[in-house]
């Protein structure tokens, strides 16, 4: 557990965020709208605030905000095609699996067409795609196929669906912007922000969802993985993502972020599952 308090969001970084993941919702439920998906499926999307407010994080690196902003609404419509298929496959929404399908292609299709238009390299963005597909979706089928029984096991799970599925749109991010990354310092922010969210959903998902095999907060609660690791990972990957933000060009604004999200983890989601 961190010693002091995370460092509040300036208000002018909280106003940006908050309209970009408001420009990007209003980008991404008319077009399911526009699909004839159901009033369901449209609040459904609304409702996707982190999905919605990532690529604010991830563009911060873009220095012109018109494109900042495009590029943050494309990004904003493949997270939630994303979310939607991974939706699909669990069955856990209520929500029809056809329309989830069919919105869920729609939505990327639109986004490969929006991203390809920001690209300087039109081409980098389906060679970003499919080379992350690959590992993503084999990690998908190992997931589903054997749980993780150890903390080694779920990091390496996560790994998957956490880190390199974001890690996919720090890529793309760079790909679209205006400053260049050869240092890869946006997609390893990319790839520990993941993890600390992934932890973040996998610790609540438990009491949300009632998910045990596998389940961070189960291992912890069986005791197959002590608190302590959890904790030593969980500022590991605060240490990579300040780094990766750091490096030069550096994104200072980003480091309240990282504080926030990784401070909840620890000081409120870690306790409830604590075995003393």
């Amino acid at each position: 557990m961190t010693a002091a308090a995370s460092p509040p969001l300036s208000p002018g970084y909280t106003e940006s965020m908050l309209a970009a993941e408001s420009a990007n919702r209003d980008h991404v439920t008319r077009l399911v709208a526009g699909c004839e998906g159901s009033a369901e499926l449209v609040a459904h999307t609304a409702a996707l605030r982190l999905y919605l407010r990532v690529p604010h994080f991830l563009t911060e690196w873009t220095v012109d905000p018109r494109r900042r902003a495009a590029i943050s609404r494309a990004l904003a419509l493949d997270i939630v095609s994303m979310k939607l298929l991974d939706d699909l496959m669990d069955d856990d929404t209520g929500l029809d699996r056809v329309e989830l399908a069919c919105v869920g292609m729609r939505l990327h299709l639109r986004a490969l067409h929006e991203l390809q238009s920001l690209a300087r390299d039109p081409g980098a963005v389906t060679d970003i795609l499919e080379r992350d597909a690959v590992h993503l979706g084999a990690g998908q089928i190992r997931t589903k196929r054997s749980r993780a029984r150890n903390l080694e096991e779920w990091r390496d799970h996560a790994s998957t669906y956490g880190a390199a599925f974001l890690g996919r749109y720090g890529d793309l991010a760079v790909a679209c912007g205006d400053v260049g990354d050869p240092a890869g310092a946006v997609r390893r922010f990319a790839e520990a922000f993941a993890m600390i969210i992934t932890m973040a959903d996998d610790l609540t998902d438990y009491e949300r969802h009632g998910e045990r095999e596998g389940n961070l907060a189960h291992l912890m609660r069986t005791g197959e993985v002590p608190e302590r690791e959890v904790r030593d990972m969980l500022e590991e990957l605060r240490g990579a993502a300040l780094a990766a933000v750091g490096a030069r060009p550096a994104a200072p604004a980003l480091v309240p972020v990282i504080h926030l999200y990784t401070d909840d983890v620890s000081n409120r989601l870690l306790p409830r599952h604590s075995r003393r």
